[in-house]
């Protein structure tokens, strides 16, 4: 409820209540969908019921120096990324749970979908091959992450700066990409037009203003389906 209220100040407390609890009902048939795809992985595509912007994708791809892939939790994740992988080579990078038993579930079943992951605390040298290897390098980046801070729905808290360094260093085009739920077990997947960004003399400069254009494309995706949004996340860490 607090990220609602930094996130949707003009809205009243009713308002932003039912946003939270349509997030916890998106939340349980994530969780539902996630396991009738362990039984057929083919659902992928049955429950892909439209899809925009593709030619964004097929046009980064073809530029030949791979794909920086750019989403947040929302909608069926998880699904997202199946959609992703059926049809292009792509990576994602994850934080591991600490469990370990959690950790071995969620890769199983990640690879029973034909997703593949590395940890974030792979050498950054990887996670470039993956790029020079004309593949997709997927990063959910709307969660706080201690060091550095940015702008996120007009609030400055931690945010990652690792999809803008991999930009950086790699010129690979940043394609926003994200579903969501239209009813349970339907979906539509949502790609937006490369976040463009130019290369400044300082190079510090250059991955924050990168970073704040990511932010708001991560914004237009939670502004497009609230109600399916992880607003469970301790997104704003420093008010608390």
């Amino acid at each position: 409820m607090k990220n609602a209220e930094i996130v949707f100040p003009y809205k009243t407390a009713a308002e932003r209540c039912k946003i939270v609890n349509e997030s916890y009902d998106s939340i349980i048939w994530t969780g539902i969908e996630a396991l009738s795809l362990q039984r057929d992985p083919s659902l992928v595509d049955e429950w892909t019921v439209e899809v925009s912007g593709q030619e964004y994708l097929d046009a980064a791809f073809a530029r030949g120096i791979g794909v920086l892939g750019v989403s947040a939790h929302i909608g069926n994740w998880e699904h997202t990324a199946a959609w992703i992988g059926r049809r292009y080579r792509a990576v994602g990078i994850v934080r591991h749970a600490d469990n370990a038993f959690q950790k071995d579930l969620i890769e199983t079943m990640r690879e029973n979908l034909g997703l593949f992951t590395m940890s974030k605390r792979e050498p950054m040298l990887r996670a470039v091959g993956v790029l020079k290897k004309n593949e997709m390098l997927g990063l959910l980046c709307d969660q706080h992450e201690d060091g550095f801070k940015a702008p996120f729905f007009g609030r400055e808290t931690g945010t990652a700066k690792g999809p803008a360094v991999f930009a950086y260093l790699t010129h690979a085009p940043i394609i926003p990409i994200h579903g969501e739920r239209l009813s349970p077990f339907h979906f539509r997947i949502v790609i937006g037009p490369e976040i463009k960004w130019e290369k400044g003399p300082d190079r510090e400069a250059t991955i924050s203003d990168i970073t704040v254009k990511i932010n708001k494309a991560l914004e237009k995706m939670v502004l497009a389906a609230p109600g399916q949004w992880l607003w469970q996340h301790r997104r704003y860490r420093e008010i608390e």
